[in-house]
């Protein structure tokens, strides 16, 4: 079963993925025996345009398969759980790398929760001044009253 989702364009490029799923008797009995749980296999295959200037100045693309143990999945839903895929990779990126999540060596008692939970309130602070953590880091960092003024002037909402 084949699939093309529209093209969609932003950010001086177009994206367009294609899909194909395939039972999972595509593979072999060896394969099948070795990962008794997989149900279907995709393969989706991306294609990016960079545009500047109205014209294209570069295209890549890219085949990737998946395999999942989901029955008879829809392909929209197969590219949507591999897009969202994605979000969390980000987030763990920003804790990990923009905020140095995983440099804490303290184990004990409630240290890691509390270091989880400070570092995720710091990202989503973050993400209140700039979709991008570093960046907002770089406009705060040699002005604490401007960070002070930025985080007590929004709306009171909950972040945890």
């Amino acid at each position: 079963m084949e699939w093309r989702e529209t093209p969609q364009s932003g950010h001086g490029r177009i994206d367009q993925r294609c899909i194909e799923l395939l039972p999972v008797e595509a593979l072999s009995e060896h394969m099948r025996k070795q990962w008794p749980t997989i149900r279907s296999i995709a393969c989706i295959s991306r294609t990016r345009e960079h545009i500047r200037a109205g014209q294209i100045t570069r295209t890549q693309a890219e085949t990737v398969y998946l395999i999942t143990s989901l029955t008879r999945p829809k392909p929209k839903d197969i590219l949507r759980l591999n897009r969202n895929h994605w979000r969390i990779e980000t987030m763990h990126r920003d804790k990990d790398v923009t905020l140095g999540e995983d440099r804490y060596t303290n184990r004990s008692d409630n240290a890691p929760r509390n270091i989880f939970t400070l570092v995720s309130a710091t990202r989503t602070l973050l993400k209140r001044i700039s979709k991008s953590p570093t960046k907002a880091i770089e406009m705060m960092q040699d002005n604490r009253a401007r960070a002070i003024r930025i985080v007590t002037d929004q709306p009171k909402n909950t972040f945890l």
